[in-house]
């Protein structure tokens, strides 16, 4: 039978795992719930936000077919793509790791039972000893658990950085294929026209043979139609592949026949690298999960420090006593004994404890210099990319303004003076292959430039045209890492959004 001491043993064990569950940093787990939310794709009203965040929100989908604008499937693809869904998880994983290292150690009952009374604990002014009952709570040193949870909170906004760059490597790839795609079938498009424009000439060679004309401009003809029709079905297979590419960034069927809009517009290629540095150095995703690496690393030295000092240990012990069995019970007063004790470990080897502050030491300080790595990487990548965009810029200008007419102007002379025999037909193909190829290649820059535009947008972390940042917009850069040895001073590092707080506290732009 259970002594009546029992029931208010366990009620003890129950309240001691509650007081350990209460430990949890609630305003901190609330924050990271609203910032996992919050943190959804959107057309930021502040341009030096970030032009992709977490979200895995779905809603009601436009339909794929016929020509669509980029943003219809950029919007498919954030929805998605599977490698945005992966990240989005590990958002989540590491989110709910933040009760369990916020909490105390689950309490310790335990009991033993001494079932032999000639060989168990006698005592003479209390009796026989049949079992004890011990219950005990750990507490770690003041302060460990809130460290633990500012820890697991850096690893979140870690992970919602690379949620964030995993959206923003959806975009630039979708826009990738969108302007292959928009390439390939201005292309076909040109090409058809061309074919059209040879069957013309075609039969003007003929109605030619009837007046004394040449059987080999006949030749001539058909064999740059073949030509034609031959770059058209090699044109058709990259128009697929780009097909293909669009459709795995949307996780839809590789044989989707998805169509791009006519006609594109571009805005002018930004000229001031200091203010787009400065811009990705704000916004750009990989350059915050640094940020936010090094942060949690500064917060794990306080905790290895932590470790150092005695973790305390409280406990309850419950001893039953009985008259019954007793070898003196005419003395033995059969009262249970209730008994309190603390207990705390002794970190002697400090040598641990050291080395365990320098190891953190050093990975923060490895941190700080991939931040800065990713920094200068960055740097570059935005004045190559700037480059290539405006090279093809100016390339695209000169083809439209200057070379185009020409070559249509000779065209159409050509073919005037073809028709009155005025001219061979030798000069005909040369005007039409000059055409075709200053055609092609507008659209070819067309879709280069666009591209050139996304890697440049991928490289600052948002939408650079759409939405160009005010200089009052972008915020000053965090001071850089110091060169030498010693303490590192990170740069200050802002935690996730809590919009429901009076005092809300911004993440980065990512």
């Amino acid at each position: 039978m259970m002594p009546r001491a029992c029931p208010t043993l366990m009620g003890g064990a129950i309240l001691l795992g509650v007081i350990g569950c209460t430990q949890t940093d609630r305003r901190t787990t609330a924050k990271i719930d609203d910032g996992v939310r919050q943190a959804a794709y959107h057309e930021p009203s502040d341009p030096a936000q970030a032009m992709a965040f977490p979200t895995l929100e779905r809603g009601d989908l436009q339909s794929l077919a016929g020509p669509q604008p980029v943003d219809t499937f950029l919007g498919r693809a954030l929805a998605e793509n599977r490698t945005v869904q992966a990240a989005y998880h590990n958002v989540q994983s590491l989110r709910h790791r933040l009760p369990q290292v916020t909490a105390l150690d689950d309490p310790v009952l335990s009991n033993t039972i001494f079932p032999i009374p000639a060989v168990a604990p006698q005592y003479s002014l209390m009796g026989y000893n049949p079992y004890n009952v011990t219950l005990a709570q750990q507490f770690p040193w003041v302060g460990t658990l809130r460290l633990r949870g500012e820890v697991a909170e850096r690893d979140v906004q870690v992970a919602l950085a690379e949620l964030a760059a995993a959206q923003l490597d959806t975009v630039a790839a979708v826009k990738r294929a969108y302007y292959s795609l928009y390439a390939s079938e201005r292309a076909d498009e040109i090409l058809a026209e061309n074919r059209a424009i040879l069957d013309d000439f075609r039969e003007i060679a003929r109605q030619r043979l009837a007046t004394g004309g040449s059987q080999q401009d006949v030749l001539r003809a058909e064999t740059l139609i073949s030509e034609l029709d031959r770059n058209r079905a090699e044109n058709q297979a990259g128009a697929a592949s780009a097909r293909a590419a669009l459709a795995r960034q949307l996780h839809v069927s590789p044989g989707t026949d998805f169509h791009t809009l006519p006609d594109l517009s571009f805005a002018a290629v930004p000229a001031e690298f200091d203010r787009l540095q400065q811009l990705a150095i704000a916004a750009r995703p990989e350059l915050q999960g640094r940020l936010a690496a090094v942060a949690r690393d500064e917060k794990a030295v306080e905790l290895a420090r932590k470790r150092a000092y005695p973790n305390l240990t409280l406990g309850l012990s419950y001893m039953q006593m009985e008259k019954t069995n007793a070898t003196t019970p005419a003395t033995a007063s059969g009262v249970p004994n209730v008994g309190l004790f603390v207990a705390f470990n002794l970190p002697v080897n400090q040598m641990k404890y050291r080395a365990a502050v320098c190891e953190a030491q050093e990975r923060t300080l490895a941190d700080a210099r991939l931040y800065e790595a990713q920094r200068d990487e960055t740097g570059s990548e935005i004045q190559e990319l700037m480059v290539q965009a405006k090279v093809q810029q100016d390339v695209l200008s000169l083809l439209r303004d200057s070379l185009r007419p020409r070559a249509r102007q000779s065209l159409d002379n050509a073919r005037s003076d073809y028709a009155k025999g005025n001219v061979d037909y030798a000069t005909v193909q040369s005007a039409l292959r000059e055409t075709l190829q200053v055609q092609l290649q507008i659209v070819q820059v067309e879709a280069e430039l666009g591209k050139a535009l996304a890697a440049l947008e991928r490289a600052v972390g948002c939408e650079i045209n759409a939405r160009p940042p005010a200089r009052e917009a972008i915020p000053p850069p965090p001071q850089p890492p110091a060169a030498s040895g010693g303490p590192f001073q990170p740069p200050a590092q802002r935690s996730l959004p809590d919009q429901n707080s009076e005092d809300p506290e911004p993440i980065p732009p990512v």
